[in-house]
């Protein structure tokens, strides 16, 4: 067994915004996901968001049409809120994408998004926002029982279809309380963390969720730990102020959080939007503990998903940024099973 350090994965992740033409939207992402693979990103992962300013309310479909595109490429849900999906329906559909992919689905679920992101979307499908913890955890059991369903109907046993292979062990569960950071650990789940994240410096915030998850993981399953961060690479911090600012002029409900009246340099502190020259992000990135704790590293651009300088900047991530972070703190054996490590050299 190799123990050499090893670079946490590179993967890419995108949240569609709504559009006036869907079609086009989604054809953004299936060529930005195929670009990705082609500049040796390792997992593609994309949100999912219903009754909101996410244009995507079902990742697994787009998943699907990418599978027939891409031949290496992981693809990743981040998230699925599973509130509003049939836990047995979604673990049949995740399955048919893993097969069609050829085992390459990575299946990250989560309640939705907090602070009244969700409301909406919990309202039109009859819910109870305040019972969104007990919704979640009813629902992932049924999830986790459905892959392993056997029925017998008229003495004739139908078990599961189609198999779900390692599927079940490649969840995901994306999180920002330290409680719910314990059970993933206990469940032997990949830890998924937000962009950033409130009541402190993202990266010390989210540094006591890997603490949290680590300490509960048994000790015959690895760390999978993905860490979600924006990054903005220019010229120089005001030449990436000056694109976000733009981006934000053409697409104003981009951030549904933002305080009103907060400036451009105000809201790339506000949502921890690592910018500069490829040096001073991964300056910033190498200072963030719970970025150094990551096994794999999901970048996002705060940028619109067709622009030049956005297709430029997954280059400047792959071939610029990627290749100086630290090592992962994990051996080659214990990192997830999302991304081939890099070993660094």
């Amino acid at each position: 067994m190799s123990l050499l350090p090893v670079r946490p994965g590179l993967a890419l992740f995108e949240v569609p915004l709504t559009e006036t033409d869907a079609a086009a939207g989604y054809d953004v992402l299936l060529t930005n996901a195929v670009r990705a693979e082609s500049l040796g990103y390792q997992t593609y992962w994309v949100a999912e968001g219903r009754f909101s300013n996410i244009g995507l309310p079902s990742s697994l479909v787009l998943l699907s049409a990418l599978s027939q595109r891409t031949q290496r490429l992981r693809l990743g849900t981040a998230v699925i809120p599973l509130a509003f999906d049939h836990p047995l329906r979604l673990a049949e559909s995740a399955a048919v994408v893993n097969t069609l992919s050829g085992d390459r689905l990575e299946l990250g679920v989560g309640k939705g998004n907090g602070g009244g992101f969700s409301t909406a979307a919990y309202n039109v499908y009859d819910l109870d926002e305040a019972q969104r913890e007990s919704l979640y955890h009813d629902a992932l059991t049924r999830l986790r029982d459905a892959f392993h369903l056997e029925h017998v109907s008229e003495g004739q046993a139908f078990g599961f279809y189609p198999p779900a292979g390692q599927l079940p062990q490649r969840l995901w569960q994306a999180t920002s309380k330290p409680d719910t950071a314990r059970d993933i650990g206990r469940s032997g789940d990949g830890l998924q963390l937000h962009r950033f994240a409130q009541g402190g410096p993202t990266g010390e915030v989210q540094a006591l969720l890997v603490e949290a998850y680590v300490n509960e993981l048994p000790s015959d399953r690895t760390p999978r730990i993905g860490v979600s961060r924006s990054v903005l690479p220019a010229e120089s911090k005001e030449d990436a102020r000056r694109l976000f600012a733009d981006y934000l002029e053409r697409y104003p409900t981009a951030l549904p959080w933002a305080n009103p009246g907060s400036s451009p340099a105000d809201l790339m502190r506000d949502f921890y939007i690592l910018h500069g020259t490829p040096e001073e992000i991964v300056a910033e990135l190498a200072a963030d503990s719970a970025a150094n704790a990551a096994t794999d590293y999901l970048f996002s651009v705060p940028l619109g998903l067709s622009d030049h300088h956005y297709r430029e900047s997954l280059a400047v991530i792959a071939e610029a940024i990627h290749p100086q972070l630290p090592a992962a703190p994990y051996p080659e054996a214990g990192l997830a099973h999302a991304a081939a490590p890099v070993a660094v050299g």
